[in-house]
């Protein structure tokens, strides 16, 4: 197959869950372009690289962008330069089927005019539900960005000829929310990860902060609104007393100096903040790590699954994980045996797990292989591969 697919950013040097599933349809044999922004260093225009025809596009930076206005005309603006450049460099394309990852959902005017001119499959891989995700947490504070963003969403909903879900909570939000859509289309596409192999880190992070006989307790990936910062900096505030626990933040966020600041406040000298990393650098750097904490905003309003959590799994780190309310990720973890749960305002039953997976290494073992089992059968990239593929092909008939 000839396939499209769009990205907010593409780096053979620092790989994501997309780049990862866009190298397992290389590698099975199709041909992959991607379009993704240009940056300073990779500037406009059409390239061959990595097996890929690699499309970039002139458009404002909207990762990493705290202001939410520079963000918002970023990416409404998107679907205009992407059109663009798709103009420019792909107007002869024939294409079988496009990739669209949410967010953002402002794309899908751009994938309703390649649809149209090449009859393409379309395969939206839903990870954001918006707007309701990012109204939940205070990011979209006037109706007409809402009401804009839910055009948009439902207008991507509609078009699409599957939508592949997170966790079967996200399926009933969208069968519930939008009652018009096709419920055949929305079918089960959990996250992913390339299985690379597991070895032995070459850094050892426990020697490198000297802290060899301690707990060190892991918080990786983005650090932003999502992710609220103050279960975390909470965490690390009543474990202050306890000498044999380190907190340990790895990443970067519009949060992150905020949570810098709580904890300078808070005189915490048991967590240690380090800058975000390369995927493959981070992988090795966290191996020896003990437990992985995953931090939902109790304010959203939609189930989601934290990719920072395959990572965790891949590395056999067991996972403590504090969620919002009616998310169904809680159910995963118990599923796979993965770690423990808990919704953000129970604060005893926070402590009361988290100081159980403290105590006991055995458990955290059990749970470390129970989740590195769960990934291998459950979440790699080839398993994401094949499943598409199904899909595809059970639509088709």
């Amino acid at each position: 197959m000839n396939i499209l697919f769009l990205m907010l950013t593409y780096s053979k040097e620092s790989p994501n869950m997309y780049s990862d599933l866009a190298e397992e349809f290389r590698d099975h044999g199709h041909k992959v372009t991607i379009m993704a922004p240009a940056t300073p260093l990779l500037k406009p225009g059409i390239y061959s690289e990595n097996g890929f025809v690699i499309v970039r596009v002139k458009t404002p930076k909207t990762q990493g962008v705290s202001n939410l206005i520079k963000k918002g005309i970023g990416l409404a603006l998107m679907p205009y330069n992407y059109k663009r450049a798709y103009k420019s460099y792909l107007s002869k394309s024939k294409f079988d089927l496009i990739f669209m990852p949410t967010p953002p959902i402002t794309l899908i005017d751009f994938v309703a005019y390649v649809k149209k001119k090449t009859n393409a499959v379309f395969y939206l891989i839903l990870r954001d539900i918006h707007p309701q995700s990012a109204a939940g947490i205070g990011l979209i504070k006037y109706k007409f960005m809402y009401n804009y963003l839910e055009r948009r969403a439902s207008k991507g909903y509609k078009m699409a000829n599957l939508i592949g879900c997170m966790s079967y909570g996200n399926i009933d939000f969208i069968a519930e929310n939008y009652p018009t859509i096709d419920k055949n289309k929305l079918v089960l596409l959990m996250n992913w990860q390339k299985n690379t192999g597991y070895s032995k880190p070459k850094t050892n992070i426990k020697e490198k902060f000297g802290c060899q006989e301690k707990l060190l307790i892991l918080f990786g990936g983005n650090i932003g609104l999502g992710q609220r910062v103050e279960n975390i900096i909470d965490l690390a505030e009543h474990y202050s007393h306890n000498e044999n626990i380190i907190f340990l933040v790895i990443g970067k966020g519009v949060k992150k100096e905020t949570m810098k600041q709580m904890a300078e406040e808070k005189k915490l000298g048991n967590i240690k903040f380090i800058d975000s990393m390369p995927r493959n650098e981070y992988l090795d750097f966290v191996k020896s790590v003990d437990i992985g904490l995953i931090s939902i905003n109790e304010k959203y309003k939609v189930p989601t699954c934290p990719s920072k959590a395959v990572s965790y799994m891949s590395l056999r780190i067991p996972i403590f994980a504090i969620i919002n309310p009616g998310n169904d990720y809680g159910e995963i973890i118990e599923k796979a045996g993965a770690g423990s749960w808990a919704v953000g305002n129970d604060k005893e039953k926070i402590y009361a797990l988290f100081e159980k997976m403290c105590i006991d290494k055995k458990l955290r073992k059990e749970m470390g292989e129970n989740g590195y089992n769960f990934y291998l059968t459950n979440l790699t990239s080839e398993i994401a591969y094949n499943t598409i593929i199904n899909q595809i092909n059970n639509a088709k008939a």
